[in-house]
Parts: structure tokens; sequence; C-alpha cells
């Protein structure tokens, strides 16, 4: 089974980052994360983190190069997720 593909956006301003904090009993509560999400089927992952920003903060923004990547297995998935990360402006 292929990994599940996840995009996030690394958001930096004022030599600060952005990242935000999982709601108290959502999944993986008050884990930290970088805004993003799952890649669709068939969409390309720089035009999903453009979706997702959309969807997520309302922001249009341009998404640069990608600056790391790497897979990993929550305990007990089936699969890994492919996690991707692009700097953005």
């Amino acid at each position: 089974m292929p990994p599940l593909l996840v995009v996030a956006a690394v958001i930096e301003r004022d030599s600060r980052i952005l990242i935000g904090q999982r709601k108290p009993g959502s999944k993986h509560a008050l884990k930290w994360e970088f805004p993003g999400g799952k890649v669709e089927p068939g969409e390309d992952p720089r035009d999903a983190l453009q979706r997702e920003l959309r969807e997520e903060l309302a922001l249009e923004a341009h998404i640069g190069e990608q600056i790391d990547a790497y897979e990993f297995r929550y305990p007990g998935a089936e699969r890994t997720t492919a996690l991707l990360f692009f700097q953005v402006t």
C-alpha cells in the first residue's frame, strides 16, 4: 500500500515560524503541527498545500521549494505517512 501523502507549510516571518497546536479531545490532541493536510488522489502536492492553506487559514500563498521530507508510521497504522515540507511565503 502506498504511503499517505501529507503536505506541510513552513511559513516564516520576522524570524518566527507559524505552528499550531491541536485542540484537546481531537485526534493527536495537543500535538504541535505545521499548517497543511492530506493530498487528494491525483492532486499535485503544491496544489494540495495551496488548497489546505486556503481552507484552514483563508490565505493565498506562494508555495516555494520542498525543504524536507520523511516517512513514518503512527503506532497501529496500516500504512506509512510521507510528509513533505515546503517553504511558503
